[in-house]
């Protein structure tokens, strides 16, 4: 059968197992011997396949806007991708749903409302004249792509015998059964069908999730620790692309897998009001906030002064006393990239002494965010919200819209809150 495991060689991070009839087969152990998510960017970014199958059990925005990049640039090229995922467990989210109807050929949901759990995990690529297979327990998450310990084998296959034909065609009628399943197997067409999962909990959005699991937390914060934080591993950081000129619109972010996220998914949020704007589209940042309740030392925001921290604009990378600075983010917003969303202080006039996110970007076609806040079917969709950004890193945020109602949730899972700015009067914040 197989021979002995053979240490990594120099052009491989994963341990290579040698199979009957010449093949290598190879073995990797996350993160010790590579991390997944760095070897499917590279087979997307070959010319060596055509198509790739995914089955999952969970996909979150973690590990599909980190590889998004790579899926578009290999359908350019003409290939194709079909992803299979799913709901269990609260394991898959509305974003990353989201983001696979754009990024994807095909897109369908398994479950079964009998307890029964979707919970594969396979990768599987084709070629003119080769294949490779990925069996293992990777998620379509950073988690799972990157940072988790997980282990998979790599098969490499040219279908040039009995028993990589009978794995291929075992292969083909797995995803067929699947499709059989009627009842249990749902095709995902459009963004009204994942709206509809989320309105039938089938999938959360991912800060609702978090604000979930922060709440629970803080009310089990008496639970001795027993273990410490594993192995380290590196998570890739996404490089938006800049503009060539100034009516140019920068494409969607690349990949570099060479620097630790060490900040990945923190997450603060701002209960919004009125909101200021034609299209009530700027949220106020402010220098200085008002602590409710949380200790701000030895963090980011620690301004040294007893009842106080730094400001919202801190979060976004900006000194709120560099008031002469201005800076252009990235908002994700529902699978779509908007660039060009400027942070400044405004002088003049009509400057009322705070910072200003002009939540304004364009998509990589020019349209504008608050164009897809109009879909809604509301005349200002941020005029009395909760809005959240999530840091993927210093200026690249994926945001949510959340109703009001749900404020005092977010204010019981908040580890500090504050008010956006020095007086009582001012509207909440708060850090996840």
């Amino acid at each position: 059968s197989y021979a002995q495991a053979l240490k990594p060689d120099s052009d491989s991070p994963v341990y290579r197992v040698s199979v009957l009839e010449g093949k290598v087969m190879e073995l990797m152990n996350q993160p010790f011997s590579g991390q997944l998510g760095d070897h499917l960017i590279k087979l997307l970014n070959s010319t060596d396949y055509h198509t790739l199958n995914i089955a999952v059990a969970f996909a979150k925005n973690s590990g599909v806007l980190r590889i998004k990049s790579s899926l578009q640039k290999f359908r350019e090229q003409g290939g194709k991708v079909h992803v299979y995922v799913g709901v269990d467990l609260g394991g898959t989210s509305y974003e990353a749903l989201t983001a696979l109807l754009i990024h994807t050929d095909s897109l369908n949901v398994v479950h079964s409302e009998g307890g029964q759990t979707f919970h594969s995990k396979i990768y599987q690529f084709s070629g003119k004249n080769n294949g490779l297979l990925v069996v293992g327990s990777h998620n379509l998450t950073g988690g799972g792509l990157w940072t988790n310990f997980e282990s998979s084998v790599h098969i490499p296959t040219d279908g040039a015998n009995a028993n990589e034909t009978a794995v291929h065609k075992e292969l083909e009628d797995y995803f067929q059964e699947l499709t059989s399943l009627k009842a249990s197997f749902m095709s995902i067409t459009t963004q009204d069908e994942i709206d509809t999962l989320l309105q039938n909990d089938y999938v959360t959005k991912e800060v609702a999730d978090h604000v979930r699991r922060a709440k629970a937390s803080i009310q089990d914060g008496t639970r001795k620790r027993l273990f410490g934080n594993g192995a380290p591993a590196k998570i890739p950081r996404l490089t938006p692309s800049k503009k060539k000129n100034t009516a140019a619109v920068s494409a969607a972010p690349t990949v570099t897998t060479s620097v630790v996220a060490s900040d990945e998914n923190q997450t603060i949020w701002f209960e919004t009001r009125e909101m200021t704007g034609g299209s009530r589209n700027i949220l106020d940042l402010s220098k200085k906030s008002l602590v409710e309740y949380g200790d701000p030392t030895s963090t980011p925001f620690d301004l040294g002064e007893a009842k106080f921290m730094r400001g919202g604009v801190e979060f976004f990378g900006l000194s709120p006393t560099a008031t002469s600075q201005t800076k252009n983010i990235t908002l994700n917003f529902e699978g779509v990239d908007y660039v060009e969303n400027t942070i400044l202080f405004p002088v003049g006039a009509n400057a009322n002494g705070t910072w200003r996110l002009q939540i304004k970007g364009v998509d990589s076609s020019n349209r504008k965010v608050t164009e897809a806040f109009r879909t809604k079917g509301e005349d200002f969709y941020l005029v009395k919200k909760v809005i959240t950004f999530t840091k993927i890193q210093d200026d690249y945020f994926s945001m949510s819209v959340f109703s009001e109602i749900e404020l005092e949730d977010f204010k019981a899972a908040s580890s500090i809150l504050a008010r956006n700015g020095s007086s009582k009067n001012a509207r909440y914040l708060g850090l996840l």
